[in-house]
């Protein structure tokens, strides 16, 4: 299994415990590194904004002055705000090997995120993991060369079924490892799910952890009316929302790449507004909001846990 680790879904009980102490069940012990293992450390909140005016077009040039910062209805001053622009970037790619993906799906993706590759720049590194045949499993490890990217993927078979709810439980931990401040995790998945022990609310429950923007794309996702009301697109849009990504829906496997030129250009056009829980009072999940001034529509994540600024 070389650098790979893997964590084997099961009851919910048992899915927390893993997530709290970090264990997990491989065939072989994991190099150092490759372990997903989770933190109650609570530092700096970083919040990665995107802004759109009324056309949907991304507006990349406004001022500090134009921000306003919300924790739980309060406003607080913003003291550290920049443009993204050239900052260097960490990318976790999650990607679906289970059996619904087919040879074609899976091809696609596979060129979408190499699509990511070709645009890496000089600092930026990235991650690989991978779920399905009901396990989790990190393939590359952040700091390792991007150029092991195409063999890695190229090894690849979709088998067995998908536990897209309980690969979400481990969301919290994709980023260990990496060295960047920005940060953003990138689901590849046909958004079915088959075999998860966790329910969708427990699943959303645990992502108040998560730090980090999650992007799915839903590949080809099966109409709503196949599968139960709170399954497939309504909950990634859940995901995706509460971290502050979006869903992104790809009705044709071949337009993947484009999809994934596109979202890279969105993400070098994003503000950065930073600031740190005070340590008094009680932590807990505070809803965060962020205001720009001029009517136009804001993308950030929904809160984090810990106490006011």
């Amino acid at each position: 299994m070389s650098a790979a680790a893997a964590f084997r879904p099961g009851r919910v009980a048992l899915a927390c415990a893993v997530l709290a102490s970090g264990a997990l069940v491989s065939a072989e012990e994991p190099k150092a590194g490759d372990r997903f293992s989770a933190t109650t450390e609570v530092s700096s909140i970083l919040v990665p904004v995107t802004v759109r005016d009324g056309h949907g077009r991304i507006v990349a040039t406004l001022e500090k002055e134009q921000f306003h910062l919300f924790v739980d209805g309060i406003e607080f001053p913003i003291r550290s705000f920049w443009r993204e622009g050239g900052l260097p970037i960490s990318y976790a790619f999650l990607l679906d090997t289970s059996g619904s993906m087919g040879v074609r799906r899976l091809g696609r993706a596979r060129e979408a995120i190499m699509e990511f590759v070709r645009q890496l720049r000089p600092d930026d590194e990235v991650c690989l993991i991978t779920f399905g045949a009901g396990e989790v499993r990190r393939r590359v490890a952040f700091g390792a060369d991007p150029a092991l990217l195409p063999r890695v993927l190229e090894s690849l078979k979709g088998y067995g079924t998908t536990a897209l709810y309980d690969v979400l439980t481990a969301s919290d931990q994709v980023m260990e490892g990496a060295h960047n401040l920005r940060r953003v995790a990138l689901l590849f998945t046909d958004g079915v799910d088959t075999a998860s022990t966790m329910k969708p609310a427990d699943a959303l429950r645990i992502l108040e952890n998560l730090a980090d923007p999650l992007y799915p794309l839903g590949i080809e996702p099966p109409p709503a009316e196949e599968g139960p009301p709170d399954s497939y697109e309504d909950l990634l849009r859940q995901f995706a929302t509460a971290s502050g990504g979006r869903y992104l829906r790809v009705d044709d496997a071949a337009h993947l790449p484009r999809f994934a030129h596109d979202l890279r250009q969105e993400l070098t056009m994003r503000y950065i507004i930073t600031f740190d829980p005070s340590g008094l009072g009680s932590v807990r999940w505070r809803k965060l909001e962020v205001r720009v001034k001029g009517g136009y529509t804001v993308l950030a994540r929904q809160g984090y846990r810990g106490t006011l600024p």
